[in-house]
């Protein structure tokens, strides 16, 4: 009875759930990887190195850091990173911990699809997701957007609302006002698509207490700047992928996001977006029921 009612919910409109469903699946590694191949089958990843056939098959097993989810490998995967054009490289030699951020694609008319991201470990400056099972993913995050109310800035960074379609873990857009950020925004150009796709909070492979030490949105105030129309929506506290559905928005309008309420942060009273784009499809988040 509880697997039928879960299957109802996942078709009714607006309704905000997270589901403790199943990892397996063949992933494709970043471009820039040594990695062919990336899967996982049950308490098993298999990996498969370019250039060769050979396959390195690892137990593993999950664990939490702050709440944020991760998978620990009996023994080490070798990654090579390179960026074009900067002459940097770095060896993943001894990657054990995975940080992982997980969303199930509900396609309608067809099977449920996973959108996957893997954050490196602390080895790594770059904090990019390096494995995904969406091929059309990264492509679908470039967004346009204007008038930002405010922003953070600290130190020798800036945590501007570009940061918003860059699923980097540890690239957050924070506000920048003093108090929570109620009523801080930003507006994102307009196209057809029917949800907001968001990673909530500040997600960071390095400093995963981050998370739960500053704010996360509890709700947004969504505005189409040509239909005036607008509702409060509300967004569950978990970094993984989660959509909100926006389809009473006309289509292709310009959106107007502001922060309506948070979930308080037990340290700083910052308010951070690890992603926050328009996307076609609904994403229901990871939730492991053994925490």
């Amino acid at each position: 009875m509880k697997k039928l009612i879960v299957l109802l919910l996942a078709f009714v409109p607006g309704l905000l759930y997270a589901q403790n469903f199943s990892l397996d699946g063949s992933y494709m590694p970043d471009l820039y990887s040594a990695l062919e191949d990336f899967t996982i089958k049950g308490n098993t990843v298999e990996v498969q190195y370019k250039m060769t056939d050979d396959v390195q098959k690892i137990r593993f097993s999950k664990f939490y850091k702050s709440g944020l989810l991760y998978l620990k490998l009996s023994e080490s995967i070798q990654i090579d990173l390179e960026e074009p054009g900067s002459g940097k490289s770095g060896k993943g030699e001894n990657l054990r911990e995975i940080l992982v951020l997980a969303g199930k694609e509900i396609v309608p008319n067809e099977n449920v699809n996973s959108i996957i991201f893997f954050g490196e470990n602390v080895e790594f400056d770059d904090e990019s997701p390096f494995i995904s099972n969406s091929t059309k993913f990264s492509d679908s995050l470039q967004r346009n957007y204007y008038d930002c109310s405010s922003f953070l800035s600290e130190k020798n960074k800036d945590y501007d609302v570009e940061n918003l379609s860059n699923p980097k873990a540890g690239t957050p857009w924070v506000e920048g006002v003093k108090g929570s950020g109620i009523g801080e925004g930003f507006t994102i150009k307009g196209d057809e698509n029917s949800y907001l796709l968001i990673m909530n909070g500040y997600s960071s492979c390095e400093k995963p207490y981050l998370y739960k030490q500053n704010n996360r949105i509890k709700k947004i105030k969504v505005t189409g700047l040509i239909s005036g129309k607008s509702e409060i929506l509300s967004v569950l506290d978990t970094p993984h992928p989660q959509t909100v559905d926006i389809s009473f928005l006309t289509a292709g309008e310009d959106i107007r996001v502001e922060v309506a309420e948070v979930y308080k942060g037990t340290k700083y009273d910052d308010t951070c977006v690890n992603l926050l784009v328009t996307y076609p499809r609904k994403v229901i988040p990871y939730e492991d029921k053994v925490k």
